[in-house]
């Protein structure tokens, strides 16, 4: 609204509408400006830290064809809780599961052990949303292309399997 409207408004002359914008520090309204695509990765760099930013990288890479726009929230949420999970894994691990209180000596649950927990458990909901996990990927039917990736510790062990027959 102008000064002149909304000193018409509450009764009252324009002069000291304006003396209040100014002691208040009021600012005209300004509408919303298209966003390019450089100014909204900026903004992810300044929201979303180095670990985060690389997470979502491999989470599109891995989803590949079964990527889609639409997913990128949850992306940006995993990216996210992955980074808090290991910051708050690295805290935990140096000041430990249980705390001592000071001024009684009792024992208690690391808040920050609780909060990694927590963490723990978004990120294997959002994981099994976009099919991360290998039950999700079964149920929605999802091939990662497993065909070209090196040799795991699970292959290995399958080989060896195969190699020794033991009867028990």
């Amino acid at each position: 609204m102008s000064i002149r409207a909304i000193a018409r408004r509450y009764g009252v002359s324009h002069t000291a509408v304006s003396k209040k914008a100014k002691i208040e520090g009021w600012r005209r309204y300004a509408p919303a400006v298209k966003v390019s695509k450089n100014d909204v990765e900026k903004r992810h760099k300044m929201v979303l830290g180095r670990v985060a930013l690389r997470k979502i990288e491999e989470i599109k890479n891995e989803l590949g064809q079964n990527y889609s726009h639409v997913d990128e929230p949850l992306i940006v949420m995993y990216a996210k809780n992955y980074e808090k999970w290991l910051q708050l894994a690295i805290e935990v691990d140096d000041e430990g599961e249980v705390s001592i209180s000071p001024k009684t000596g009792a024992k208690y649950l690391n808040p920050k052990f609780s909060a990694l927990k927590s963490i723990e458990k978004t990120l294997v909901t959002i994981a099994n949303q976009l099919g991360l996990s290998i039950a999700s990927r079964k149920k929605l039917g999802i091939d990662f292309g497993q065909k070209d990736r090196s040799p795991t510790l699970f292959d290995v062990a399958k080989l060896l399997d195969e190699e020794i027959d033991v009867d028990v």
